[in-house]
């Protein structure tokens, strides 16, 4: 069967050649890349040779704009020269010295550079110290912060004054650091104020202990009848709020002799409290609000008609209302109605929800609290 060919239309083999070839041009480019990337040079580590040697460069151009075409090149050489010995160890050590010579000291002499390069010289190659190269090139502070020095000194600020303001810096920022995080800063600290008064911090902080608490104006607790009352140290400098927010006979209770009509609850601590002493807000016109349902509702009813005929036990459903509706408008927790009773706060919850009975006091204490 003889295929018919469309002139200009491109054939089955035309294809595959051009798709051959894309694959051919997409290899040799990855490996391009791949030959590319192993021949490229890292970044070469920081030592002090190149870093001294980095240095006195900065030093000649920043003060000859350029190469040093002074006298002073023989200076920068034997500074210079230890660094580019011990860089350039080898047979080719001459050729690196004086082609460095060259590009940075064009005035000093082949011959002079040869002699300093000179293993077998008389005078030494080791190593020079940061100040002894800061007084031999005359380098001054304002210079090594300018040009940002790490291996030079400086002829008008010495190493330990180096090491001091160092020290300082560090300290402005580690005190920077607390304070943004929001800690106390060191000099507001017991410490400093202890050593501020020329005492020791045992002494300080028994001083803080002993100093006497100042009174401050008592205020009314909108929640109850109860008055909070805050301390005021003059040493700790802080307000210091007392433990005791609710003032009643609660606080010299004494234990319960009486048992309710199903004993007490598991685990409570019954406590008594005179009948009669149970602090509270007045019930607006001495009515409790019955609780409205979804659809609105709810009355006052009047304490007599709910309470009277209580004496101790499981609390009628009447009066569990009574409590929860008197609690809710004198807006006090369930801790705080349990206080002013003289019971735990667990015991009241228990009672509440039918699953015991208060005693003869503690029901007394609650009609009391009820119609106060």
């Amino acid at each position: 069967m003889r295929v018919r060919q469309r002139p200009g239309h491109p054939s089955l083999f035309d294809w595959l050649d051009r798709k051959e070839a894309r694959v051919v041009a997409q290899n040799a480019a990855l490996e391009h890349e791949r030959q590319a990337g192993r021949g490229a040079k890292r970044p070469t580590p920081w030592t002090i040779d190149r870093g001294r040697v980095s240095e006195v460069q900065k030093l000649i151009h920043a003060r000859h704009d350029g190469p040093c075409d002074t006298d002073d090149g023989l200076l920068y050489l034997k500074a210079a020269l230890p660094h580019l010995m011990r860089l350039h160890a080898g047979p080719a050590l001459l050729g690196k010295v004086l082609g460095w010579a060259q590009t940075w000291l064009p005035k000093v002499p082949v011959k002079d550079v040869v002699n300093e390069a000179d293993p077998d010289g008389h005078e030494s190659t080791a190593l020079l110290k940061a100040d002894d190269i800061a007084r031999m090139l005359r380098v001054t502070r304002e210079e090594r912060e300018s040009l940002r020095f790490r291996t030079i000194g400086a002829v008008d600020f010495s190493h330990r004054q180096r090491l001091a303001d160092r020290r300082r810096k560090n300290a402005e920022h580690q005190a920077a650091k607390r304070l943004k995080a929001g800690t106390t800063p060191r000099s507001e600290s017991n410490v400093a104020k202890a050593k501020a008064l020329g005492i020791s911090l045992s002494t300080y902080k028994r001083r803080l202990k002993q100093a006497p608490a100042v009174e401050a104006p008592a205020m009314a607790d909108p929640i109850s009848s109860a008055i909070v009352r805050s301390t005021y140290n003059p040493l700790r400098d802080r307000v210091t709020i007392s433990g005791q927010t609710v003032l009643g006979p609660a606080r010299a209770a004494r234990p319960s002799r009486s048992v309710g009509a199903v004993g007490h609850a598991p685990g409570a601590k019954t406590r008594a409290i005179r009948p009669g002493q149970a602090v509270a807000l007045p019930l607006p016109k001495e009515r409790v609000l019955e609780h409205p349902d979804m659809l609105g509702g709810g009355e006052w009813r009047h304490l007599n008609e709910v309470v009277t005929a209580y004496e101790g036990g499981f609390l009628p459903d009447d009066l569990v209302r009574a409590v929860r509706a008197a609690q809710r408008v004198r807006q006090m927790t369930q801790e705080a109605v349990a206080r002013q009773i003289g019971i735990s706060r667990p015991q009241l919850a228990n009672a509440l929800q039918g699953r015991f009975g208060l005693s003869r006091s503690a029901a007394a204490n609650l009609l009391t609290w009820l119609a106060a």
